[in-house]
């Protein structure tokens, strides 16, 4: 299997928001490998290869009873173990063969609103999870979705860490060439992670502006976001808009190959007391439209993996974000080692 460029080990990844591991089982695709996710009768979450040692059927297509995942091809049930607990065609007492149970057992563990995969071939390290904001569901509501890129991971992620791109690429959607200003500040960060904040003028029609000035308000609306990323593969973009407008948006980008990325993510805003009909797909569909944007751009980007000698690309000090991004991973992947994976 081919190795991917920047791929840490030994490290937590965030695989998927734990809202959308319900009582049914859920894909895991990752660095080239098919794993499934379900909870077992306490909620825990547990991952194994997604096939079915019987005949290699996807188990993330079959179902979760009390706890243990059944087979959609067979029916063969699997506790949370991955010992095998049952063949029904060979009815109560069948002798099983030596590979009945499932392979590839992953520690997974939730934390903060994620389900996070250990990659790595030492000790799981539950000190190494990141510190995040956390979302009280009484005041905070959430959808989620996802979207595939044809781009590395590395791409993906400081493409979320780069705001200067967004008067060029989404001058249709939220940002506006008027003002295109736009150098970090409030620089902080840590062991395995960096923030900085960025202030933008939102594009406004004619009628907006002159509204605004006949409240005594000005003809700008201007947004603040907090760019985050949390090492290896967690961006955080929080927005606010003046009292307008507050949403923050968490997005795991989950590497598949050298030109392959899923991105799993949950978007917040604060409660309400009603929202309109069709929110939550209106939502999706304003964060795919945003992504699309991206996406003929990030997919052209050469070399695929972001280059961590920084005479290779040119710099400029809007750049700030990106840079501490390539800092960081040059920084850490001289500690990583390679992972195998057993069969």
């Amino acid at each position: 299997m081919a190795a991917i460029t920047h791929l840490a080990s030994n490290c937590w990844y965030a695989v998927a928001p734990s809202a959308t591991l319900t009582d049914q089982p859920l894909p895991l695709p990752f660095a080239g490998h098919d794993f499934v996710l379900f909870r077992d009768c306490d909620g825990i979450p547990k991952a194994f290869s997604d096939r079915c040692p019987h005949r290699g059927a996807s188990l993330a297509l079959g179902r979760v009873e009390a706890g243990c995942l059944r087979c959609p091809f067979h029916g063969w049930a699997f506790d949370a173990s991955g010992h095998c607990l049952e063949v029904p065609a060979d009815g109560p007492g069948a002798s099983l063969p030596a590979r009945s149970h499932l392979q590839q057992a992953r520690v997974v563990h939730e934390h903060r609103g994620f389900i996070w995969l250990w990659w790595g071939e030492g000790e799981a390290d539950p000190a190494l999870l990141p510190d995040l904001p956390q979302f009280d569901p009484a005041q905070w509501q959430q959808v989620r979705s996802s979207f595939p890129w044809q781009a590395h991971f590395s791409r993906v992620i400081e493409s979320n860490l780069d705001n200067s791109h967004a008067y060029w690429v989404h001058k249709s959607s939220f940002a506006s060439q008027e003002s295109p200003l736009s150098i970090p500040y409030d620089l902080e960060k840590g062991e395995r992670w960096f923030s900085a904040k960025v202030t933008f003028d939102l594009p406004l029609p004619p009628v907006l502006k002159l509204l605004r000035r006949l409240q005594g308000k000005g003809a700008k609306l201007s947004a603040t976001t907090k760019f985050s990323f949390f090492y290896p593969n967690l961006n955080i973009v929080d927005t606010t808009v003046s009292d307008i407008l507050h949403v923050v948006f968490v997005n795991a980008s989950l590497p598949q190959s050298e030109t392959e990325t899923l991105c799993r993510w949950v978007k917040y805003s604060p409660r309400k007391s009603m929202n309109l009909p069709g929110r939550e797909a209106k939502s999706v569909e304003i964060s795919r439209t945003i992504f699309e944007e991206d996406h003929g751009v990030v997919k052209s980007q050469r070399p695929y993996a972001v280059p961590l000698d920084f005479a290779d690309e040119s710099h400029v000090n809007s750049d700030l974000l990106s840079i501490e991004y390539r800092k960081l991973l040059k920084r850490l992947s001289s500690i990583s080692a390679p992972v195998t994976i057993a069969s």
